[in-house]
């Protein structure tokens, strides 16, 4: 189990990167949809300021969090599909000059298709497109990871996996988003995905809001959810996305990765 930590990317807050360098085997790097979507001029300066923090970190493993409101692969309007279109391939761009090992994307699968029992419909597009769109990462190696948002349980991710079927697609969970829209237990959720399950968002809440706590400042039980990773897939990648000050984040990275590591 290789264990990462997120950040954004500013300039002042990789700040703390050298103080977890000795407890993580690389980054994600995040800030694509939070200011790069902007503009063109946004995209072209967090995409420069992340070419400088790669340039520095000497070969460790790296994972690229992309854009996600608003892009569902699924829609049928022309227009809506082609924006999607457009920004798949500036992602794409951008996974061919960074070269991460793994690019982290949300399934785009909103509450309404559940809802109104259109999740057959949903599938059948996802999966079509994604079988077709994954051919160009697997070319230049890269694994593609569709994270859990609203989901209420992983069948219908589960179940694009295997449709698309693919070495380079794969799940991303997002423990604390599983902890505030599902009921079922983060264990479950990972002997569900099984092998599936390739890479982890990992933070903590209270079970009301989307707080990306520390670990261990919140509601959920990451004794038994890191025994079912250690049970079944005990090669993911743990990524760290707590939102705090940097001496917080360097703090709880240690605190997981001296409880939770292979030497704990």
């Amino acid at each position: 189990m290789d264990f990462m930590v997120c950040a954004y990317g500013e300039p002042g807050e990789v700040r703390f990167i050298p103080y977890v360098e000795n407890y993580v085997a690389g980054f994600e790097l995040q800030n694509y949809d939070r200011r790069a979507v902007l503009s063109r001029q946004d995209w072209d300066a967090v995409l420069e300021q992340h070419r400088n923090i790669i340039a520095g970190l000497m070969g460790r493993r790296l994972a690229i969090h992309g854009p996600y409101a608003g892009i569902d692969c699924t829609f049928r309007d022309h227009l809506l599909k082609e924006a999607v279109r457009k920004r798949m391939d500036r992602i794409y761009g951008m996974v061919r000059e960074l070269k991460p090992d793994t690019l982290v994307l949300h399934t785009g699968c909103q509450e309404q298709m559940v809802s109104f029992n259109l999740t057959d419909t949903w599938l059948e597009s996802a999966a079509g497109f994604w079988r077709n769109e994954i051919l160009r990462y697997a070319e230049c190696g890269v694994q593609v990871v569709l994270e859990n948002v609203v989901e209420q349980n992983p069948d219908l991710m589960v179940e694009l996996s295997d449709r698309v079927d693919s070495e380079y697609f794969g799940l991303c969970m997002d423990i604390g988003h599983a902890n505030l829209f599902s009921q079922i237990p983060p264990a479950q959720w990972v002997q569900q995905m099984g092998r599936k399950l390739k890479h982890v968002h990992l933070h903590d809440n209270r079970g009301k809001s989307d707080e990306h706590l520390p670990v261990g400042k919140g509601s959920i039980d990451f004794d038994s959810f890191f025994e079912a990773l250690y049970q079944h897939v005990p090669d993911v990648t743990v990524s760290i996305e707590v939102i705090a000050d940097p001496e917080v984040v360097v703090e709880n990275v240690k605190f997981v990765t001296g409880r939770y590591g292979k030497n704990s």
